[in-house]
């Protein structure tokens, strides 16, 4: 192992955890008035109060108490039912939340580590950039943290079904990535898609079996209720419609750019994360994936089904 790659791809992983370890020390302060690892939180209530016959979307007695913030939405939970139901047996485990924790720390910083060695400079720019998004991630535990590894498998098996399927269940956990389907038209990986499709409908019986009919309508109710989070495009403009347009923007781009699935794979993975309305620093962690293809380059062109994978470096065919 080359020892000044590992040097390079140590820093923004260090970089990273001291950012997180100040905003979990703040955190711990009682003037904070929120808890730890915030959104991990947030999904162990979820599951506590499916695990208790209680309502997904609303605290009723007895349920674990949050902080909600009325501004954006008064649910208890914004994301769609299948994370819910993921975590009812993770509530159930008086370990759960532990392996949690330490399932994201080993994702984000893994992850970062072998983008940034694979890419050198480049890729410690990076991520260096993103060390900010790194530690609120790590200090804040949301589903998020595993998509930066989640998109590298998928461009790494991107001749498969596999990359469609983790398309898919992205798609389904949180809407954003769906604008990744764009990079798979623009490919022409009609398997891959029609995988997305399989990975979605089965997250939608996931839910209903896990969560109850009902949960599939009352998250379209909630959905149509959120206001853009401050840190989103739609938040920080006052422009409503901006987020969403930036999101199926970047999906038609994704697939226009087809001919250089590097080009496209990258343009949507930005859109997904620009896109959402839903956008906060901890977001931006899903941009390291924008590393996923240089880190696989292998210096000469390579066949993605009948599309030939063209260089990042110029995007002009070798």
């Amino acid at each position: 192992m080359n020892k000044r790659r590992v040097a390079i791809a140590l820093i923004p992983c260090i970089l990273g955890v001291i950012v997180a370890a100040r905003y979990l020390q703040a955190m711990a302060s009682p003037e904070s008035g929120q808890p730890q690892f915030t959104d991990a939180v947030t999904y162990l209530a979820a599951g506590e109060r499916l695990n208790a016959g209680h309502d997904l979307y609303t605290l009723g007695p007895g349920d674990r108490l949050l902080m909600i913030d009325p501004r954006i939405s008064p649910a208890a939970l914004l994301s769609p039912p299948p994370i819910a139901v993921l975590w009812r047996p993770i509530a159930a485990l008086p370990f759960g939340f532990a392996l949690w924790i330490a399932a994201v720390w080993i994702a984000v910083l893994g992850t970062t580590f072998y983008l940034v060695y694979r890419t050198g400079l480049r890729g410690a720019v990076v991520a260096t950039a993103l060390a900010p998004a790194i530690g609120v991630q790590l200090a804040s535990g949301n589903m998020a943290a595993f998509f930066p590894l989640l998109l590298t498998l998928a461009w790494h098996w991107r001749d498969t079904a596999v990359s469609g399927a983790i398309v898919g269940v992205m798609a389904s956990i949180k809407l954003a990535p769906g604008a990744l389907s764009g990079w798979l038209v623009g490919a022409r990986a009609w398997r891959s898609l029609a995988a997305a499709a399989m990975a979605a409908f089965a997250a939608l019986a996931f839910s209903v079996v896990g969560a109850g009919p009902s949960s599939i309508a009352d998250y379209i109710g909630v959905a149509r209720s959120v206001s853009p989070s401050p840190d989103s495009l739609s938040g920080l403009t006052g422009v409503s419609w901006l987020s969403p347009v930036v999101l199926v923007g970047g999906t038609i781009l994704a697939i226009g750019l087809g001919r250089w699935p590097s080009w496209s794979f990258i343009v949507a993975v930005v859109a997904s994360v620009l896109g959402t309305p839903a956008l906060y620093l901890s977001g931006y962690v899903t941009l390291l994936a924008t590393l996923a293809p240089a880190a696989s380059q292998t210096g000469r062109a390579a066949q993605v089904g009948t599309i030939r994978e063209l260089p990042i470096d110029n995007g002009i065919p070798h």
